[in-house]
């Protein structure tokens, strides 16, 4: 079993007082993945964060051996910060991911497992320059050129790019 500084039992202890018995179910499962699903403001970053100070209380699991899968951004910073009240330092070693960075991690590290080896994926900052890159190269009477801002409409863009991939548009589609 981990041994957790007196500071972060207490708030971990504190923690657990306000839960009801539902989620003390979740947080006392130790072994297995465990899935929540609520809505916004229903409390599912402090299970999870519980559970997993539980995992690293009641288990001789090694912080680095645990996986939080969260689909935003915002949760995953949340998860964090959550974790370092609870459990302190050791939630750096925690793996916090959203699902797409999950997979972007795994592709990104094992390239050569999925046929594509020599292709890189774009960070958020080479997309935008991508687009930024096209959004230049219009003609400057395109209706996509904003007079007052250039890149007005890159977040538009991108939506539209996004749900091209997402619904595998076709050729036709995408001239239509």
């Amino acid at each position: 079993m981990a041994k957790i500084n007196n500071t972060y039992q207490q708030r971990f202890e504190k923690t657990l007082s306000k839960l009801n018995a539902a989620q003390k179910t979740a947080v006392a499962q130790t072994e297995g993945p465990v899935m929540v699903i609520a809505g916004p403001g229903t409390g599912k970053t402090h299970i999870l964060a519980s559970r997993i100070g539980n995992i690293r209380l009641q288990t001789d699991a090694h912080a680095s051996n645990i996986l939080c899968l969260t689909f935003t951004e915002a949760g995953a910073v949340a998860m964090r910060k959550r974790l370092l009240e609870l459990i302190g330092p050791e939630a750096h070693k925690v793996h916090i991911f959203t699902f797409h960075g999950f997979c972007n991690h795994i592709i990104k590290n094992h390239n050569d497992l999925f046929g594509s080896q020599g292709i890189e994926l774009l960070s958020d900052l080479e997309r935008i320059e991508l687009l930024r890159m096209m959004i230049d190269q219009l003609h400057a009477t395109s209706i996509l050129k904003n007079i007052h801002d250039p890149y007005y409409y890159e977040p538009h863009l991108s939506r539209l790019f996004k749900t091209i991939k997402t619904e595998d548009w076709s050729q036709k589609q995408i001239n239509d």
